[in-house]
């Protein structure tokens, strides 16, 4: 029995559907002052309408402080700043 119940925990966890989806976003990254000393964080201020490829541009923007609880997020974030952006 122990094998069975092995092979189909196998199974369950190699199910597609139980992985969160992959998430990528880039875009221009506001950052606080120069002089703020202290923790930070990154907000999505703005982003382009959800698409089923899970990628998109997005305005980042530097906020004092931690993050609030549970908004641990584990996509891929690519931040330019407006200058490197040309902008």
């Amino acid at each position: 029995m122990n094998a069975r119940m092995l092979a189909r925990l196998k199974r369950l966890e190699s199910h597609p559907g139980l992985r969160p989806p992959c998430v990528m976003r880039w875009g221009v990254l506001k950052k606080l002052p120069e002089d703020y000393v202290g923790e930070r964080h990154v907000v999505i201020v703005e982003s382009d309408p959800p698409s089923s490829s899970e990628t998109g541009y997005c305005e980042f923007e530097e906020r004092p402080g931690p993050a609030p609880p549970g908004q641990e997020d584990l996509g891929c974030y690519v931040y330019f700043t407006p200058d490197e952006m040309n902008i």
